[in-house]
């Protein structure tokens, strides 16, 4: 097993979600799913999986990425490019479509009017009559199609309409082959979070919702110890132990990260790894030249929430990261006050922020009621940026 940081793994180098895989299969036998997963968990390398394993669940697979699409038209071409190992007409599918008059996929010709600017809802529909036609049954793995819906959420009136046609559109294609292809979409924005702000959830109501966790402690110790015996890297229970308390939450982009400096600090300069050790890269990590690992969870809210919801959410943030222990919800509902006066608005607004920072990875609440962050790196991060 290779030490990955940031790039999807995929092969030897991908580790455990057994548990997980069992149950996509499993429910893509009937359904549609929405992977939801915050940032760095691990959901594109998952994708990777499904796609290297889904024949021998009786699916062909393609899967491509919304993330750079600029308009409807380059996602539907991405849906074609990632489509070139099935298409039987010789045709170069690396190619750009806004070069072709016409592609060619599985038999079917489709005309690709470059002039035309809504002709990507009849190809989108071509493409999938042409893979429903396929021998087998096919898996399309749609990543990131939030932060394509962001984007043309950011050009108003005008972009918020094209978000709820392409969604609605997508949704139809969905239905039409239902019975011949599965979708499953993920993204590190909640895309059930922006369909409930543009008031058309149902919109995707025919996708299973699949929420995706980090590592539980018992994997999150066995891909420690796993890197360690590769790396011969001396890591000990007690120092694993730490290691695994101080990072607070077992998301696996962290934990790699945490163990590449162990590793650099014992093979430059003699470090052994321990629990001092383990605070010193901790630390280091939290300085500014390392800030690109943690500035996304603040970007995101303005992302998926967008304002002034967004300056409701970091307040909050801002109120329960200075205690590991975290806040009750009327100390929440005090520190809202001078943003939303009324009481009954303050507090369904509470409510849904908390909901949402819930769900996306953010806090964690206890049995008492206290709201706390769930990754202690992060609450770490947001103590040292809090605003006043």
């Amino acid at each position: 097993m290779k030490l990955t940081i940031g790039n999807p793994v995929t092969g030897d180098d991908f580790f455990d979600r057994e548990l997980e895989q069992r149950q996509i299969w499993r429910k893509l036998e009937t359904n549609h799913l929405l992977m939801l997963a915050p940032r760095r968990i691990g959901k594109t390398s998952l994708i990777y999986r499904l796609c290297e394993t889904s024949r021998e669940h009786g699916f062909q697979s393609i899967k491509c990425s919304f993330a750079g699409c600029r308009d409807e038209r380059d996602c539907v071409g991405e849906i074609f490019k990632a489509a070139e190992p099935l298409h039987t007409a010789g045709q170069n599918f690396a190619q750009s479509l806004s070069w072709l008059k016409s592609i060619k996929i599985a038999g079917t010709t489709i005309d690709w009017g470059k002039d035309e600017a809504d002709c990507w809802r009849a190809v989108g529909e071509e493409i999938g009559r042409a893979l429903a036609d396929c021998e087998h049954d096919c898996l399309i793995c749609i990543d990131e199609l939030p932060v394509f819906i962001v984007k043309l959420l950011q050009q108003g009136d005008a972009g918020r309409e094209r978000a709820r046609t392409f969604l609605y559109w997508l949704r139809e294609l969905r239905q039409t082959h239902f019975q011949r292809i599965k979708w499953l979409l993920a993204g590190s924005i909640g895309l059930d979070t922006m369909t409930a702000r543009l008031r058309i959830g149902d919109a995707i109501n025919d996708l299973e919702p699949f929420k995706l966790d980090a590592f539980s402690p018992d994997s999150a110790r066995r891909m420690l110890a796993q890197l360690a015996q590769g790396y011969q890297l001396p890591l000990d229970a007690a120092t694993t132990e730490h290691l695994l308390d101080r990072v607070g939450w077992p998301v696996p982009y962290y934990l790699q990260l945490m163990f590449s400096h162990l590793r650099d600090g014992h093979e430059d300069h003699g470090v052994v790894p321990s629990p001092a050790a383990v605070d010193g890269v901790f630390d280091k990590l939290l300085g500014h030249g390392y800030r690109v690992h943690f500035d996304y969870w603040r970007q995101r809210l303005d992302d998926e929430l967008g304002q002034p919801d967004a300056g409701h959410a970091a307040r909050v943030l801002d109120h329960i990261c200075p205690s590991r222990q975290g806040a009750r919800v009327e100390t929440l509902s005090q520190a809202l006050l001078a943003r939303i006066p009324d009481p009954d608005m303050r507090e369904r607004t509470l409510n849904s922020l908390l909901q949402i920072l819930e769900n996306d990875g953010y806090l964690t609440r206890d049995a008492d009621g206290r709201y706390a962050f769930r990754l202690e790196w992060l609450r770490m991060y947001w103590r040292q940026e809090r605003r006043p």
